[in-house]
């Protein structure tokens, strides 16, 4: 079958680390492994950006799974884990229902600020896909650097309480693992990208963003079966989005 999920007996626990991605893309590390950090100096983020950890109680986490290459989309999957961590957050702290969202295709925004982000990375090697997932989230602070402070926030306002983020990644891996499962089945995808449509910060919002070298205009009509985002000019013409770009927003 050639699938590795994460398991919850091979995490590791690191003081200070320039990459958790980097960390577990060693080769000696084996596929299902995981590994969380208290401070990052380095980390990686999307199209080739740092990711800031941010306030004293962060997440900084990455995982290593292996999946036959054929089986899923990778922006799917991308999008999923996004759902994961959300899902993941209501669990523990049900008052965010009323302000975090998913921006697709995979942060985690409370209101309109960002407060988590997601890097999918893949290898492939004989019909199979190696993936890193890596994770950031801004649990609580106190302080917002200036430069982020109209982009970034706390998903909390208050410290996190005794034990409970450690609770909170040994079922942060058991929502991963599902979203890969739900990647099997017809059915469970469309009821999934549902759930995400109905928690997405874009949802019937009008976007603004660049393809093919010009800017395009539209309202957002949904997700597709694949992670893209489909939207509407008001042309009437139709555009599938696989990313964003630097000059994507909401209008």
């Amino acid at each position: 079958m050639g699938y590795q999920l994460l398991k919850l007996e091979l995490g590791n626990r690191l003081e200070s680390v320039k990459s958790t991605n980097e960390w577990i893309q060693n080769p000696n590390i084996p596929f299902g492994s995981w590994v969380i950090a208290w401070e990052q100096t380095d980390g990686k983020g999307r199209a080739g950006n740092v990711w800031r950890t941010l306030g004293e109680d962060p997440l900084v986490f990455s995982g290593k799974v292996q999946i036959p290459a054929v089986e899923i989309s990778l922006p799917l999957f991308s999008l999923f884990v996004g759902g994961a961590v959300l899902k993941t957050i209501l669990s523990f702290f049900p008052e965010r229902k009323e302000d975090c969202t998913i921006k697709w295709p995979n942060d985690i925004y409370r209101r309109e600020k960002k407060v988590g982000g997601i890097l999918i990375e893949s290898e492939y090697l004989n019909g199979l896909f190696g993936i890193t997932i890596g994770i950031g989230l801004n649990f609580y602070g106190t302080e917002i650097p200036k430069e982020l402070e109209s982009k970034a926030t706390f998903l909390l306002d208050a410290p996190l309480g005794d034990s409970i983020s450690e609770r909170f990644t040994a079922e942060l891996v058991e929502r991963i693992n599902f979203s890969l499962i739900t990647l099997l089945d017809q059915g469970q995808i469309l009821k999934e990208l549902v759930w995400i449509e109905s928690n997405s910060l874009l949802k019937d919002k009008v976007i603004e963003t660049e393809w093919n070298e010009k800017m395009i205009r539209g309202r957002v009509l949904g997700i597709d079966e694949m992670g893209f985002l489909l939207i509407m000019t008001e042309s009437g013409e139709k555009f599938e989005l696989l990313d964003t770009s630097p000059k994507f927003r909401i209008v």
